[in-house]
């Protein structure tokens, strides 16, 4: 019985991490040093930065609209962050500088960072809110003769929430780590809309997505070609979906990580640790975001920062998933993915049971998951959809 009950707190402890980062402790964590040095040369070969003229002028017209509910979190500004913020070390959360510039933290050693973390009070919304912005130059997802733009949108929010409703085990869980739901973790910087363009600068795909899965969307089947993605933030997560302008909130199913992609496809596949996600769209209460863009060069901390940019929260030393995210380039699993394979990953449909067979026998925990198996899967899905 107690080997039992001990076995599901492990579950929990370790496990409950529907809208968290896997992050570092005292020295460089595991999952960060595994992606660091794929991270480090994707971006060396394939960031656009000083970003083109042209690029930026294609980023600023299509650059989302988003609506967020007026009681959920809204942006931040990351200079506004770091003002207001002390760097300490992770050992003995000494104080090791007040109000840290962004040049500070990118003249920290990878193993300086590693060891530190932000710690910040709150921070008001920003008013436009930056909305942070990368430019990246790869291949078509399924076409390596062809180069695509992938540019990539952040917005910031001082608190990551969990889902509006979440099952009994996670519920438990946020009780026995000491959570609070609403403020499951500081800082949210992994939500984003990835927005491909093809060698004639045509919008042909649009990704959604935070840190630990991922939804893809063809333009002139599922949204305009010639016009901003129109989306909208849920209610606490702040997991960003289309907005299909209904004037009532809408719900969404969510996963722990992207392994669990059958309940997102089919909702009999029910996870233990399932998830509702609520939104408040453009034409449904929602209230849209005033932003501002802001092109991020390489290097900078709060995409690549190898630490903490949030405190950490720990129970006798155990991760819980409570902890604050490294940089936004720091995504999990499997790895750092380069965006043609990422996007790709994210082109499911709810209801295609078609797709759910091709992908289950490759499915299994994060260790088990053959994810180069999956994204083949996606590849010949997406190939079969006639992506052009």
């Amino acid at each position: 019985m107690y080997k039992g009950f001990r076995q599901i707190i492990l579950f929990i402890t370790i496990t409950l991490a529907l809208n968290t980062a896997v992050v570092a402790a005292e020295e460089c964590d595991e999952f960060v040093s595994w992606v660091y040095p794929t991270k480090q040369k994707y971006i060396k070969e394939h960031q656009l930065y000083p970003v083109p003229a042209e690029i930026r002028e294609l980023a600023k017209r299509f650059m989302p609209r988003i609506w967020v509910a007026p009681e959920s979190w809204q942006p931040i500004s990351f200079d506004e962050y770091l003002s207001r913020a002390k760097l300490k070390r992770m050992s003995d959360d000494k104080i090791l500088q007040d109000s840290p510039t962004v040049e500070d933290l990118q003249d920290l050693s990878y193993a300086e960072q590693c060891s530190s973390y932000i710690h910040v009070g709150e921070v008001p919304p920003a008013t436009p809110a930056p909305l942070y912005i990368q430019v990246f130059r790869d291949s078509s997802p399924i076409d390596v003769a062809e180069q695509w733009t992938y540019i990539k949108y952040n917005p910031v929010f001082s608190w990551s929430g969990l889902a509006q409703e979440i099952s009994w085990l996670a519920s438990l869980g946020v009780v026995l780590t000491g959570g609070n739901a609403e403020k499951w973790h500081r800082l949210d910087i992994h939500t984003s809309a990835i927005l491909a363009f093809n060698e004639e600068q045509e919008f042909k795909m649009l990704t959604l997505a935070q840190h630990n899965h991922q939804h893809t969307f063809l333009t002139g089947i599922d949204l305009p070609a010639d016009t901003p993605p129109l989306l909208v933030a849920a209610v606490q997560s702040n997991e960003l979906y289309l907005d299909d302008g209904s004037p009532t909130p809408q719900k969404h199913r969510v996963v722990p990580f992207f392994n669990k992609v059958s309940y997102l496809i089919e909702p009999e596949e029910k996870p233990w640790l399932w998830a509702t996600d609520l939104t408040y769209g453009r034409n449904g209460g929602g209230v849209e975001i005033d932003f501002e863009p802001v092109f991020q060069e390489p290097a900078h901390p709060l995409a690549d920062f190898a630490g903490l940019l949030a405190p950490p929260h720990r129970i006798f030393g155990i991760y819980i998933g409570r902890d604050g995210p490294p940089g936004m380039n720091y995504y999990a699993p499997p790895s750092y993915i380069a965006m043609p394979d990422f996007v790709t990953m994210g082109f499911w449909q709810p209801g295609n049971t078609s797709l759910l067979n091709k992908l289950s026998p490759h499915l299994g925990d994060l260790e088990q998951t053959n994810w180069q198996q999956m994204l083949q899967v996606f590849r010949d899905h997406l190939k079969n959809a006639g992506i052009r």
